[in-house]
């Protein structure tokens, strides 16, 4: 093997070490400081269904097409069964628009697999103190002054209603139901 094989040979292996480390990375970019309370099966499961990637060098997720993104994951339990949800928001302008991160929520079905029950733009989530089925209602926070809430409606979350944080906020955004305080 000649010098310029050898290091095209170096190259490749250094490029596909990086691919092969990703699986480990991102969940543990994704679920720093919160990574003991999910089993990492279910941390890497998660960070595949959001399909976001590790940024060279390792130090960030990167969105395909949308580069770097700013999150922030929460392990809960919406509806105290013991078996934890996870919230994430995650984004940027490019990814959610002016609002500039989106809500994913993911969820374990019947047999054992997390699922995506939210998945658009949203600032925060909120569990509220409120139930629908046994399950916590989420208000989503957003850009503008009408704020989602969102209730369990057997098999997956819904919208409910939502909150005017300014007086005529859900104006102009079609029929809104409000919610009653």
């Amino acid at each position: 093997m000649n010098a310029r094989s050898c290091w095209l040979a170096l190259g490749c292996l250094v490029a596909a070490a990086a691919v092969w480390a990703q699986p480990a990375a991102g969940p543990r970019l994704l679920f720093a400081g919160v990574a003991e309370r999910l089993p990492t099966a279910d941390q890497q499961a998660i960070f595949r269904l959001l399909d976001y990637r590790v940024a060279p060098g390792g130090k960030a997720l990167v969105a395909p097409d949308c580069g770097e993104i700013a999150h922030e994951t929460q392990v809960l339990d919406l509806n105290s069964d013991g078996v934890p949800e996870v919230l994430v928001i995650a984004g940027n302008g490019c990814t959610s628009g002016h609002t500039g991160s989106s809500v994913f929520l993911f969820v374990k079905n019947a047999q054992g697999r997390y699922t995506q029950q939210l998945g658009f733009p949203g600032a925060s989530v909120t569990p509220l103190p409120t139930r629908s089925q046994g399950w916590q209602d989420l208000r989503i926070g957003t850009a503008g002054f009408c704020e989602p809430v969102w209730a369990w409606k057997g098999a997956a979350y819904d919208l409910q209603c939502s909150v005017e944080t300014q007086r005529r906020g859900c104006q102009g955004l079609g029929p809104v139901k409000l919610c009653r305080r």
